[in-house]
């Protein structure tokens, strides 16, 4: 719709009914989605930085308009305090790969993060970025949907990112 009605950006936000047989805790089959459709003109970095403006505009005003709502949730459910580093951390997956491995974890260069390697990577770089919050892009073709534009320099890579909170995939970009 951007595009054909000369828009350079529409937003949509609505309900998400997915027909898929996942059942575990990181696959909603329902939700409320936010849609976002952008004309880019220069790079799919674009992109990631106005959603990392976004997020970062989130925090801060959940911070701001319901610190005392976090506080009577933090008695009864202790949380360390979130932080996000502005500008948002942006890594390329290789670099991920990378450090996983110089911290011992097994990761192969063109495989998919699993579970406990995000979670890793997720202390990873709150230790070195200081940031709980930060954004991996240039994932392997291998591991993401056929529709993924590939990365015009490399294409065993595509153009294509994730989201993370404290090592948990938040939104996802093919």
């Amino acid at each position: 719709m951007a595009l054909c009605a000369d828009f350079n950006r529409v937003f949509e936000i609505g309900p998400v009914m997915r027909a898929e047989n996942s059942n575990t805790n990181r696959h909603l089959c329902e939700f409320t989605g936010l849609d976002m459709e952008m004309t880019i003109n220069h790079h799919y970095f674009e992109v990631l930085d106005l959603l990392a403006d976004m997020f970062v505009y989130i925090f801060k005003q959940l911070k701001e308009r319901h610190s005392t709502e976090l506080e009577i949730i933090k008695k009864q459910y202790p949380f360390e305090d979130f932080v996000c580093k502005e500008p948002v951390v942006k890594m390329h997956f290789k670099d991920g790969v990378k450090m996983l491995k110089k911290a011992g974890i097994k990761q192969g260069d063109f495989d998919d993060l699993s579970t406990e390697s995000e979670m890793a990577l997720g202390k990873l770089v709150k230790e070195k970025h200081g940031t709980d919050f930060y954004m991996l892009y240039g994932y392997p073709a291998a591991v993401r949907p056929f529709y993924s534009m590939l990365d015009p320099k490399d294409p065993r890579y595509t153009n294509s990112y994730d989201f993370f909170m404290r090592g948990e995939e938040i939104t996802s970009g093919a």
